[in-house]
């Protein structure tokens, strides 16, 4: 039988599509953002939901029979394959599928980062648009900003990575063209040119980088990035940074983010924001996204995700929060985008050589790979340092791994060992949780009194969390973290 033939969409600038290298030319704006919308999601979407977001103004009727018009062009134009669709639901046939996007994320997921980056030609549909569809238009700014913050993530990495000194300034520049306000790209640029022997070009970035914050922001550079030019101007290593003291504010959210109060706790996150400087401020950030994830306020835990990774270039950091979002990512029902941040993450820390953040990051791939040797590893380097945060996050999910394959014994063991570490850090939201759980292997080995009890106990807990009036709130489906 012949090859079936390949569908090939590239998103990365205007937007082409080739059915076995010929060029495919749908006759309608909508219909190439029909194509482009199924290819990203990858997964099959609703008539009325596609008829709503194309067609916003117009009723429903109206609208559906749009959809109905512009799949039928649409299929015209892919010669009758590719999509399939019947009275509810349309979908694009992955299989035969080749998408420039897709082809970028797996690259990163593959750690071959600058391959991915030669694949990103230009932003996600650069120049193209929808006059008429206000929901369209958003879709593609988010995604297009979420594609560029993965593209500077790996321009990072590569330019920290990157042996070859004139292929690191090379990544470092084309990381700087994405935000040229972005002092940590400037850093690293000056940081290359003083290990390259180039003094006066290191120099160079610092007054071009004092010159765009002035131009833009009327601010001057960090003090981080003047410490750097005072070091590089000395010939003296390049300056440490000291750890500050939390405030006042930050430890008090602290102590609502455990006792389950979160609307206080970000309360006060927010007021410490005010005086923090800035590795103090992405801190604070990634605290306040911690609190949006137990909440399950997906989009702010993404928004302060990203504020806490903006302009850091600790990679142990960097491998902390990305581990915690990938974690976000994998509740919100985004598999694929959980398992990229969780390699990342992975990545991050190994080059940090940061237990910490290997536990992090090993605990988050065991959950989702389900592999018992990932959860392990998270379970003995977190007791090694003595992070007991993470330690009863990874005996809580090897304990939820156990359960699975029936070894209900150990599995109960080690969820009381992690309720035994939550009772005593005061974190109640996660004690509610492991109630729970330890309810439900209760009931599994038939001890329908003691899972009662220990259901009881969860009820109460969750009832007391954050926002008790609100019906199946996120907080009540926590298992696994």
């Amino acid at each position: 039988m012949p090859a079936e033939p390949r569908l090939s969409v590239f998103l990365f600038g205007p937007p082409r599509v080739e059915r076995d290298g010929r060029p495919v030319e749908p006759d309608t704006r909508k219909a190439i953002a029909l194509l482009a919308y199924l290819a990203m999601t990858g997964h099959a979407e609703g008539r009325d939901r596609l008829a709503a977001l194309l067609w916003p103004d117009a009723d429903d009727e109206r609208a559906r029979g749009a959809l109905r018009r512009t799949l039928s062009a649409l299929r015209t134009a892919l010669g009758g394959e590719h999509l399939a669709s019947d009275g509810l639901r349309v979908t694009l046939d992955r299989d035969a599928l080749d998408c420039d996007v897709h082809r970028f994320r797996a690259l990163l997921g593959a750690g071959r980062l600058a391959e991915a980056v030669n694949v990103y030609s230009a932003d996600f549909l650069s120049g193209f648009a929808l006059r008429d569809s206000v929901e369209f238009d958003e879709w593609q700014a988010a995604e297009a900003d979420a594609l560029r913050q993965e593209l500077a993530g790996a321009l990072e990495r590569l330019t920290h990575d990157e042996r070859d000194a004139v292929r690191a300034i090379a990544y470092a520049r084309r990381w700087l063209s994405l935000d040229p306000l972005n002092e940590a790209a400037h850093r690293a640029l000056m940081r290359l040119h003083a290990r390259a022997g180039e003094r006066a070009a290191a120099l160079r970035q610092y007054r071009e980088c004092a010159l765009a914050l002035d131009r833009e922001l009327g601010v001057a550079p960090h003090p981080e990035t003047s410490a750097l030019r005072d070091a590089i101007e000395r010939g003296d290593p390049e300056p440490t940074p000291r750890p500050a003291a939390a405030s006042v504010d930050e430890r008090v959210g602290d102590l609502y983010t455990l006792h389950g109060d979160y609307a206080k706790a970000i309360a006060s996150y927010t007021a410490a924001l005010t005086d923090a400087q800035p590795a103090e401020r992405r801190s604070i950030e990634h605290k306040i996204a911690d609190v949006h994830h137990r909440r399950g306020e997906w989009e702010q835990a993404e928004t302060h995700y990203r504020a806490a990774l903006a302009g850091d270039e600790d990679a142990a950091r960097r491998a902390r929060v990305t581990a915690d979002w990938s974690l976000a990512a994998h509740r919100r029902g985004e598999p694929v985008r959980a398992a990229r941040l969780a390699e990342e993450a992975l990545s991050l820390a190994k080059r940090a050589r940061d237990d910490r953040a290997l536990a992090q990051a090993h605990n988050i791939l065991g959950i989702l790979g389900g592999e018992r040797s990932h959860l392990e590893q998270a379970v003995a380097l977190s007791e090694r340092i003595g992070d007991r945060a993470t330690r009863a996050a990874a005996l809580n999910n090897l304990a939820l791994a156990l359960r699975r394959s029936g070894e209900h014994d150990r599995a109960i063991a080690f969820t009381e060992q992690a309720l035994a570490i939550c009772h005593d850090l005061g974190d109640r939201h996660r004690e509610a949780a492991l109630h729970n759980n330890l309810a439900d292997l209760m009931n599994a080995i038939g001890r329908r009194d003691e899972a009662m009890r220990q259901l009881k106990r969860a009820v109460a807990l969750f009832s007391e969390i954050d926002a008790p009036d609100l019906r199946e709130p996120e907080v009540w489906k926590l298992v696994e973290w």
